[in-house]
């Protein structure tokens, strides 16, 4: 069968307990209801992650999948996503990371997807180099980190190879551990290491040496072209060359900045480039380089003014290395912090006295205690729902904002303080997968609050927001101009199809899209035709699918909860900074996102008549046999 456009027409099956391996062809007619990337995985996921399975046990599978654009020229588009159900919160959760090489590798080698069963008996990697693919022992790369197992590959097979690896708290199953792509791209917040650390699969190699054919070329020069002189004439380009990151979010000085950048780095296709190599310039630990994305030197700032950006690096650096959320993990030792000073927790139970964030050798010291689960460090290792649900009593004054098991790191009350309630604090609550940012920063109340009014509108055009639902989003409520709960709607939509697609969905890329030309794209590189209404429902279905899943483990609303500190004094305001978000606003504003996904708002579940009008017949017939909420 000849390969099709824009697909590469093949799922790869890897069971680590037989070591079976099969090549299997892609259901295009699926592909095109789901897209592809993060949609066709719901659809997989959805046979596969069978309900009420151990986060941990063999019998939770892996799904990787790379959209249609993946594999092309168009900007951004190194997007892979995986889909498994997370340690964390205990049900599905997507993840999404963008990497120097693995995405197109995957493509290259022949593979949309790639879906990962059963556990090893011992440590292995999965080599996937065309159509040799090989479970392959990797008890020499064990205990290393997430980049020393990086630089042990691309040394043994040669660049360009992409690399998907765990860290030692992946392998010791610690529930908020991440994976990395390519050294500096992160994937998977919510625990997907440690489903890799219970399979004993170390890394995902790929290399591949088949090209991507695309259906109308002459269409597709055509689009790109267009995007390209659009780029070019962005009155910011020169900017966000210079700063990255920094340019939409201006979190270190920029005259520091520029004393420590010695590289700007870009996944492939990315015009803009938001990693950077960093370069320590004075202090203890002057002369060290790390790789990250600007913005995170701030993260251990934010708990000590005493570190210079040298200290900030080595930090973060240990952090990648050994594969821990930043976020989770300073928060949870901000949390024992916390419970020591005030009498809740002993000096026997945390082993020290207090901890010392101004003390880089004892933070790095903590780092090591979590990701090798060694004393109080291993209880920690298990995350906020275990911690909390110990220490519940008396920290009212400082309890964590967390939901569905992680840190809400923004927010009004979070590490990264955010004084307005947008589409990124309403995603904290609604999103199966918990806190994320990206769904939230599809939208342009994201880094641009108080934009005048036709600015906004000319921007819900770009994503595809209906006429009709752009009158629900701005008619006046609660003195609000702006309705964020049914803004968030569209924010997910957008974030969606750029994931499904296979672009990246950070501001800086995703702003230079729109609905229209998504569909577009689609169209020139598939050959199957679709509009942006099409495309809009392809992914709605999708999005329904996740929900539908999370209902099936026991997710309703009584999950989407924000964090109870948010509605503290003083309170997050609205859009134009008129108007307090109180409790009773929030939750409001809630019903209204659910009100227009079509879904019971009491429930916070989908309903039946929204089910069947996406085609889900069977999701339909799945609940009602296993006697679960459906409106």
């Amino acid at each position: 069968m000849s390969t099709p456009y824009g697909y590469m027409g093949a799922i790869l099956h890897v069971n680590l307990t037989t070591k079976h391996i099969e090549k299997r062809p892609l259901d295009l007619e699926m592909a095109k209801q789901y897209i592809g990337g993060l949609g066709l995985n719901f659809r997989l996921g959805y046979d596969l992650i069978k309900p009420g399975i151990d986060p941990l046990s063999p019998e939770n599978p892996i799904l990787i999948g790379a959209g249609p654009m993946v594999g092309t020229i168009v900007p951004g588009s190194s997007r892979v996503y995986t889909l498994t159900k997370l340690p964390t919160s205990g049900g599905w959760g997507w993840g999404g990371g963008g990497g120097l090489e693995f995405g197109c590798m995957l493509k290259n080698a022949g593979y949309d997807h790639v879906i990962i069963e059963g556990k090893s008996e011992h440590p292995v990697y999965l080599k996937i180099f065309d159509d040799d693919v090989e479970i392959c022992d990797a008890r020499s790369l064990w205990g290393l980190g997430t980049g020393e197992t990086v630089d042990a590959l691309r040394q043994q097979y040669t660049r360009p190879l992409g690399v998907a690896s765990i860290g030692p708290s992946g392998e010791n199953q610690v529930k908020f551990s991440m994976a990395f792509i390519d050294k500096l791209g992160t994937l998977g917040r919510g625990g997907l290491a440690a489903v890799m650390g219970s399979k004993n699969l170390k890394a995902i190699v790929t290399k591949g040496t088949q090209d991507l054919k695309v259906a109308d070329r002459k269409e597709f020069r055509k689009l790109f072209t267009g995007l390209y002189d659009r780029i070019k004439k962005y009155p910011g380009l020169k900017r966000a060359h210079k700063l990255g990151f920094l340019n939409f979010m201006p979190a270190i000085p920029e005259e520091e900045y520029m004393k420590i950048k010695k590289a700007r780095l870009a996944c492939v296709g990315c015009p803009i480039g938001d990693k950077d190599l960093l370069h320590a310039t004075e202090g203890r630990f002057k002369g060290l380089n790390m790789y990250t994305t600007n913005v995170n030197i701030i993260i251990p700032t934010i708990y000590s003014q005493a570190h210079d950006y040298g200290t900030c690096m080595k930090l973060l650096g240990i952090l990648d290395d050994h594969g821990l959320d930043m976020f989770e993990t300073f928060g949870l030792l901000d949390f024992a912090n916390n419970l020591y000073k005030n009498g809740l927790l002993t000096k026997e139970d945390l082993g020290t006295e207090g901890i010392d964030f101004d003390d880089f050798d004892q933070l790095a010291g903590w780092f090591d205690r979590i990701a090798l689960r060694q004393g109080f460090g291993a209880f920690l290792a298990e995350g906020f729902t275990t911690v909390m649900e110990k220490y519940s009593e008396g920290i009212e004054a400082f309890e964590p904002c967390v939901s569905k098991g992680q840190l809400a790191y923004q927010g009004i009350r979070g590490p990264v303080p955010s004084p307005n309630f947008g589409p990124f604090e309403m995603t904290m609550s609604v999103l199966p997968r918990g806190p994320a940012s990206a769904p939230g920063g599809s939208s342009p109340l994201y880094f641009t609050f108080e934009r005048p009014l036709p600015w906004i509108q000319g921007h819900f055009d770009r994503m595809g927001i209906p006429q009709e639902a752009q009158e629900r989003i701005l008619k006046e409520k609660d003195g609000m101009a702006i309705n964020v709960g049914r803004l968030t709607k569209y924010a997910h939509q957008y974030l969606y199809a750029m994931g499904s697609l296979g672009l990246c969905g950070r501001g800086s890329i995703s702003r230079l899209y729109s609905n229209k030309l998504h569909a577009e794209l689609y169209t020139a590189v598939t050959g199957m035709e679709i509009s942006g209404e099409e495309l809009s429902q392809a992914i709605e279905r999708g999005i329904n699918l996740e929900k539908a899943a999370n209902v099936r483990e026991g997710f309703t609303r009584k999950d989407d909860q924000f964090p109870e500190r948010w509605f503290e004094e003083p309170l997050a305001k609205d859009y134009y900074n008129k108007v307090d978000i109180t409790r009773e606003i929030a939750y409001g504003l809630q019903d209204d996102y659910y009100d227009e996904r079509g879904w019971d708002v009491e429930l916070g579940v989908p309903t039946t008549k929204k089910l069947l009008e996406l085609g889900l017949d069977f999701v339909v017939d799945d609940l009602k046999a296993r006697g679960l909420p459906l409106p």
